[in-house]
């Protein structure tokens, strides 16, 4: 599984704007196979990558590199360090909620026309 992170990922960028269903449940699959912080973290924003909740314009740059840094990882090749950084750059990925609305500005129901100044 781990083997096919990286051909998964690449393919992803290389086909950008198009998202093949297969190569995201590839990817996930393996993602979720691995089950670290930095693995489960792209997981999920592929996720969201995959309902077009991230641009993927964005997020598909990062999520590359994220993969080459978790395979480091998995070799040895890379500290926890790299692997802690790599995973809170994938978080900031993370779609933020909406805005709340403005507050309406309340109007009268009665005319200011009709109004008296008391005496």
């Amino acid at each position: 599984m781990i083997d096919s992170i990286e051909p998964a990922i690449t393919r992803l960028v290389q086909e950008a704007p198009h998202r093949d269903t297969a190569t995201i449940e590839t990817l996930h699959t393996a993602l979720w196979s691995v089950g670290t912080p930095l693995a489960l973290s792209i997981a999920r924003i592929v996720e969201y990558v995959a309902d077009d909740l991230v641009d993927p314009g964005i997020a598909l740059p990062a999520l590359a590199e994220a993969c080459a840094t978790l395979v480091a990882g998995l070799s040895g090749k890379v500290s926890d360090t790299v692997l802690e950084a790599a995973r809170y750059q994938i978080d900031t990925l993370e779609p933020m909620p909406d805005a709340p609305a403005a507050p309406r500005i309340g109007t009268p129901d009665v005319p200011l026309a009709s109004l008296r100044k008391n005496r």
